[in-house]
């Protein structure tokens, strides 16, 4: 899960955990680069990823790992 917000990551932490505790949460970072870091070293099957962020954008994000060939899981951007 990366959002700026920390009441959206518990939020949508605690929803998941309720309706698919089949989901293994394995990270929740509050910026680009803790993001980018975390699916680095944890290999995500799913991220759930803020579009505009304090640091910078979901958008900014994808570019990074698009550019290293990071990007083998699915994302979920909210409304």
């Amino acid at each position: 899960i990366i959002d700026d917000e920390e009441r959206a990551r518990t939020a949508l932490s605690s929803l998941l955990k309720e309706y698919c505790p089949n989901v293994e949460i394995i990270a929740q970072c509050a910026n680009v680069p803790e993001g980018v870091l975390a699916i680095n070293q944890k290999r995500p099957q799913l991220v759930f990823l803020d579009i505009q962020m304090d640091d910078g954008s979901g958008f900014d994000l994808i570019e990074k790992l698009t550019s290293e060939n990071l990007i083998n899981f699915k994302i979920i951007w909210p409304n």
